[in-house]
């Protein structure tokens, strides 16, 4: 027994070796030949950015900073040239509109003449004077805040003699080239809600402009300590304004944050403002064909709310255009990434 364990061993171990070396010779040679015969597929593609176009509801609000504002003081203005003969009001006076300041005497200009008297006749006295009454009124509701007009002064037509504190405030701002765009020529409301104040309100008599000269480049801070307003005006800004209703508290120099709606669409066929070429009445998009290829083609815009915008004609429902305008730079997202064609697939 102890020889045949001594002839058996040997052999089984040369047995394990032989395996080994067949497994060994196959992975490096006959596996590692396969492998290589097999070509290498990129499992990427670039492909450009499209969307479609979809229905959507578009509301076109413009969101600014502005403050209260007293309204200006109405000057009061003489209507009538003559001499002041009668005073009605006083500086400090409230007043309503229509209501009498004054009252002028003016001569009529065309007085009958004094019959002519012969040599047997004595002379007698020529007809007295004749003139004329006209009340100056005010022109508004408010407060006198000065009326420096005289009994006996002669006044003529058009000269200043005190000007009127309505007493009423408007919520004032300014608005950038493009925000001006958007509430162009459209029907539109505003929001306001005070910094520290009362409730949000509605702002009547949306009012825009040009800002004045005297006000382009100065901060709004610098006229309302404390408050913050935004930046100062830029010369290509316009301003608005809108009316404080009665009753509302409020006192000028407070912050305000006013929200103008102006137009609004339910069913509206849209696409990313980052696809038009244009955002004010006319533009371009790209309309992707079967093949892949792009072609120009003008359309009608309607409302925009800074992200969509509303197609009116020259695109339906569903079309395919480029995410992007061709030749223009990709937005770059919130996480500071800029936004484009990528790489798709596994």
């Amino acid at each position: 027994m102890g020889v045949v364990r001594r002839i058996v061993f040997p052999v089984l171990w040369l047995v394990v070796f032989a395996v080994i070396a067949a497994a060994l010779f196959k992975l490096a040679f006959v596996d590692g030949m396969r492998a290589e015969a097999q070509p290498q597929v990129p499992s990427a593609q670039l492909q450009t950015a499209t969307v479609l176009a979809e229905r959507a509801a578009i509301t076109n609000t413009v969101e600014l900073q502005g403050a209260v504002a007293a309204d200006p003081a109405i000057p009061v203005r003489s209507t009538a040239e003559g001499v002041v003969v009668f005073l009605d009001a006083e500086a400090g006076q409230q007043v309503v509109k229509g209501e009498r300041l004054f009252q002028v005497r003016k001569p009529v200009e065309d007085q009958p003449a004094a019959p002519p008297v012969s040599d047997s006749e004595e002379p007698t006295a020529p007809p007295a004077p004749l003139y004329t009454f006209v009340d100056v009124t005010a022109p508004a509701d408010g407060t006198l805040s000065s009326f420096t007009v005289l009994l006996n002064q002669q006044v003529a037509v058009g000269s200043d003699i005190g000007a009127i504190d309505p007493g009423t405030f408007s919520v004032q701002g300014t608005l950038s080239t493009d925000q001006q765009f958007r509430i162009m020529d459209r029907p539109n409301t505003a929001e306001v809600t005070i910094n520290g104040g009362p409730a949000p309100f509605a702002c009547s008599d949306v009012t825009m402009g040009r800002t004045p000269p005297a006000a382009e480049g100065i901060s709004t801070q610098a006229q309302a300590p404390g408050a913050s307003f935004g930046p100062p005006a830029s010369p290509d800004a316009g301003s608005v304004s809108c009316a404080v209703p009665e009753g509302v508290a409020v006192f000028a120099g407070l912050g305000a944050s006013v929200a103008i709606t102006a137009g609004q669409a339910l069913d509206a066929v849209t696409v990313p403002t980052t696809a038009v070429q244009g955002l004010v009445q006319n533009g371009i998009v790209w309309v992707v064909g079967e093949e892949g290829s792009s072609e120009e083609r003008p359309v009608v815009l309607g409302l925009t709310d800074g992200q969509l915008v509303e197609i009116t004609e020259g695109l339906s429902e569903g079309e395919e255009v480029l995410l992007f305008v061709p030749g223009a730079e990709a937005p770059m997202n919130e996480a500071g990434i800029m936004y484009g064609p990528g790489v798709m697939g596994g």
